[in-house]
C-alpha cells in the first residue's frame, strides 16, 4: 500500500481567491501549497509513477480514477472527508494547444440539458496567466451555456495538457449539482474553438462526437480494498458457460452446476474478491454464484442449460456466494473477513446462474459469460455472508402506469432480525441495489426501538445499467429486534398496464443485496403484501369501484385488469403502506424460521423518508435573495412523498 505524507502546513489549507469577473484566475506558482502536493500526487498516479512514495501521508487507496474517452483522456479524484471537498484532476484535456476548452461537470441523470459544467479555457500561446475557468450550467434545450452567479469551480491548476480542480460535496448554489454518494452521471466535452463568455452566456458550441461523453459514476466513495495476503497464496476458481447458444427471448435465465476441485471441497478457503467474465456485455443483465446446501455426500448432477430445466436435486443451491450486476467491476472483501467457500462440511457443488436481457430476440448468440473467484485457505477473521432485503420475487406487488416514482417498500421486520441474528448483531460492509428497467430510486432504511438511524445505503439517481456492489463507508451494526425497510421507486410513464414483481426484465424487482459479517443462518429478509389483504384489495375493486377483477383470479390478470387513475393508483400506494405482510424470513435452505406467524406480520412503522440532500437535512444552506428565481438543477417532478428529484421527462430505454 502506498502512503504519501502530507506537509503538516497543509492543515491550514489556502483558500483560492476567487476573481469578482467572469470567472478569471490567474494561476500562479502552486507548490508547495495544497495544489501543487494534490496535482502531484494525482499525477504521480495517472502517469504511473513507483507506488512506494514515501514522501506524503496519503494511501493510493483514497485515490480513483475512470477512463472519460478509453484512451488518455482520464479523471483521478481524491476525497477531502474534513473539508468535504472533492479534488479533481483530468489529464489529456487541450492536447498542446489542439483543444481550445475543456468542460467537466455532472448532469442528475445522464441528460445534458441542465448539466452543470466547470469550462477550463486555454489561450494559444497566452501562457497560464490567461487561461480561465468557469463556473456554468447548460440550458433546458441544451441550446446555450449559462455563466454560474456564483462561481464555485476552484481552480487548482491549468497547463496544456491537464486541469486540477476541486469542488465542495455541496456548494448551497440551486446552479450546482450536489456531489453525493450515489449514482452520478459525469458530463466532458472539449472544442477547437474559443468560447465568448463576455456576454455571461454561450451558444452551446458544435462538439464531434468523440469529443463528448456521458458515464455513471460514484464519486463519493469508500476507499478501495487490496486482498493482503502474497499472490502466490491466492487462488482463483472459475465457473463460466461453455459456449451456451442462447435463446432469442427477451428473458433466459441459464444455470451450470459444478462441482468444487478437490483441493477445494477438502478444505474450507475465504472468497476474498471476485470479478465477472462477460462475454456480451449487451446481453448480460446479472449473474449469481450460488452454494448448494445440503449434506456433503449429496451429489448433484452436473448441469448447463436454461434454469427452467433446472434439475430437481439442484434446487438446494441456492445461497449466494458471488454476484454481478450491469456497471459492476471486482469486489474485494475487508481484510478482516471472507465469504467461506470449500470444507469437508459443505456440499462440494456450486451453481451459476446468468440473466440474458435480449429484447431484440437475436438468434444465434453463444456466450461463456461467469465467475472468478480468487480465495485463500489462511483463513480470517470472521465469516462474510449474504443477506437479501427488500421485496419478495412476486406478481403480488404491482405499479400502475403513468407513474413518476412510485414507491414499493420491503421489510426487514424486528421479529425477523430477532430470530435470524446473533445477539452481538452484524456489520454491513457492502450493498448491491437492484431493480429491472423502471427503477429510478433506492434506498434501504434503519430503525431501532422506532428510532430511524443512518441510512444503510442510498442512490437517489440509480440507473439499472450501473449497478455496482459499493463499499460502504459507513459500515451499519445491525443488532437483534432492529428493523430495515428497503424502498424502490418506479417511472412507469409511457406504460398503459400495471408492472408486476417478478423475474423477467419486463418485470420489476426491489433488492437491495448487503455483504455483513459474521455470517448467520438469515438468507432472506423480504415481504410483500398479505394474500389476505390483496384478496380483499380485489374484492374492493370488484365491488366498489366495479372493476373486471375475481379475487380468486390470477393475480396478474386482475392487475392489468384494472383501469386505473390517479386516484387509484394513490389508493394503492396507501394500501402497501397499511396492509400486513408476507414476510419471508428465511435461512439459505429456503425454509422460514420458527417462532413467528410471517403470514399477517406487522409493518414496521416509520415517517416519510428523509428529504434527498444532506443540504435539507441539516438546514446550513440559505439560498440568495438573488437566487430564489432558479429552480435547482436536481429538481423535476415530485413522488408521493413529494420530493421533487425526479426527471421531469421520461429517459428511454
Amino acid at each position: 500500500m502506498t502512503f504519501i505524507k502530507w506537509p503538516s502546513s497543509l492543515r491550514e489549507m489556502q483558500h483560492w481567491r476567487r476573481p469578482s469577473f467572469g470567472g478569471l484566475f490567474r494561476v500562479q506558482s502552486v507548490s508547495p501549497g495544497l495544489a501543487g502536493i494534490v496535482v502531484s500526487i494525482l499525477l504521480l498516479v495517472v502517469i504511473g509513477a513507483p507506488r512506494d512514495v514515501s514522501c506524503f501521508n496519503i494511501s493510493s487507496n483514497q485515490i480513483h480514477s475512470l477512463s472519460l474517452d478509453h484512451h488518455k483522456l482520464r479523471l483521478t479524484w481524491m476525497m477531502d472527508w474534513y473539508r468535504k471537498e472533492v479534488l479533481f484532476h483530468v489529464q489529456d484535456t487541450f492536447q498542446h494547444g489542439h483543444y481550445k476548452f475543456f468542460a467537466l461537470g455532472f448532469s442528475p441523470r445522464g441528460e445534458l440539458k441542465r448539466t452543470d459544467l466547470c469550462i477550463f479555457l486555454t489561450g494559444s500561446g497566452t501562457g497560464s496567466l490567461f487561461n480561465q475557468a468557469l463556473d456554468t450550467y447548460t440550458s433546458r434545450d441544451f441550446n446555450r451555456i449559462y455563466l454560474d452567479t456564483t462561481q464555485n469551480c476552484d481552480v487548482m491548476r491549468i497547463d496544456e495538457t491537464s486541469v486540477a480542480f476541486r469542488r465542495k460535496f455541496d456548494t448551497c448554489d440551486p446552479q450546482d449539482v450536489e456531489i453525493h454518494g450515489g449514482t452520478m452521471y459525469a458530463v466532458w466535452m472539449r472544442g477547437k474553438h474559443e468560447l465568448d463568455m463576455s456576454q455571461n452566456w454561450t451558444v452551446m458550441p458544435k462538439i464531434e462526437k468523440h469529443d463528448q461523453g456521458v458515464l455513471p459514476v460514484q464519486i463519493l466513495r469508500a476507499d478501495t480494498i487490496e486482498v493482503p495476503e502474497k499472490q502466490s497464496t491466492v487462488k482463483k476458481v472459475e465457473i463460466k458457460l461453455n459456449k451456451a447458444k442462447i435463446p432469442a427471448d427477451e428473458t433466459t435465465y441459464y444455470c451450470k452446476v459444478q462441482r468444487l476441485e478437490s483441493w477445494l471441497a477438502s478444505k474450507k478457503h475465504h472468497i476474498v474478491e471476485f470479478e465477472p467474465i462477460i462475454s456480451n456485455e449487451h446481453l448480460v443483465h446479472h449473474m449469481e454464484v450460488f452454494q448448494c446446501v445440503s449434506d456433503p455426500g449429496h451429489k448433484i448432477p452436473l448441469y448447463e442449460g436454461t434454469c427452467a430445466n433446472l434439475p430437481a436435486e439442484a434446487k438446494v443451491c441456492n445461497k449466494v456466494m458471488a454476484l454481478w450486476a450491469m456497471g459492476a467491476s471486482a469486489f474485494t472483501y475487508p481484510h478482516e473477513t471472507g465469504l467461506p467457500i470449500g470444507g469437508k462440511d459443505s456440499n462440494p457443488y456450486i451453481r451459476l446462474e446468468v440473466h440474458f436481457n435480449n429484447p431484440d430476440l437475436k438468434a444465434g448468440v453463444i456466450d461463456s459469460s461467469g465467475m472468478r473467484i480468487k480465495v485463500v485457505s489462511k483463513l480470517r477473521k470472521y465469516d462474510a455472508a449474504i443477506m437479501e432485503l427488500g421485496l419478495e420475487y412476486s406478481d403480488k406487488m404491482a405499479i400502475p402506469p403513468g407513474q413518476i416514482a412510485f414507491p414499493l417498500t420491503g421489510y426487514c421486520i424486528a421479529e425477523c432480525t430477532k430470530v435470524g441474528l446473533p445477539e452481538s448483531g452484524i456489520t454491513i460492509f457492502g450493498s448491491q441495489l437492484h431493480t429491472h428497467l423502471r427503477g429510478v430510486r433506492l434506498m434501504t432504511r434503519h430503525f431501532r426501538n422506532g428510532k430511524e438511524l443512518r441510512e444503510v445505503n442510498r442512490d437517489d439517481f440509480y440507473s439499472h445499467h450501473f449497478q455496482e456492489i459499493r463499499q460502504l463507508r459507513y459500515r451499519p451494526k445491525v443488532l437483534p429486534g432492529d428493523a430495515l425497510m428497503t424502498t424502490c421507486y418506479y417511472d412507469t410513464r409511457g406504460y398503459e398496464t400495471a408492472t408486476l414483481g417478478g423475474f423477467s426484465i419486463s418485470d420489476e424487482m426491489c433488492v437491495n443485496y448487503i455483504h455483513y459479517y459474521p455470517a448467520t443462518k438469515l438468507e432472506l429478509c423480504k415481504s410483500s403484501i398479505s394474500e389476505k389483504s390483496l384478496y380483499n384489495y380485489f374484492k374492493y375493486m370488484q365491488e366498489v369501484e366495479k372493476q373486471p377483477v375475481d379475487p380468486d383470479g390470477a393475480r396478474s390478470t386482475n392487475y392489468r385488469g384494472i383501469h386505473w387513475t390517479r386516484t387509484r393508483a394513490e389508493q394503492l400506494f396507501e394500501y402497501y403502506l397499511e396492509e400486513p405482510l408476507s414476510m419471508q424470513c428465511n435461512r439459505s435452505d429456503g425454509l422460514r424460521f420458527e417462532g413467528f406467524d410471517w403470514e399477517g406480520a406487522p409493518i414496521t412503522e416509520f415517517s416519510p423518508p428523509k428529504p434527498s440532500t444532506d443540504a435539507e437535512l441539516d438546514g446550513r444552506c440559505s439560498i440568495p435573495s438573488e437566487l430564489h428565481w432558479f429552480k435547482p438543477l436536481e429538481m423535476g417532478k415530485c413522488d408521493a412523498f413529494r420530493d421533487c428529484i425526479y426527471a421531469e421527462e421520461k429517459i428511454k430505454e
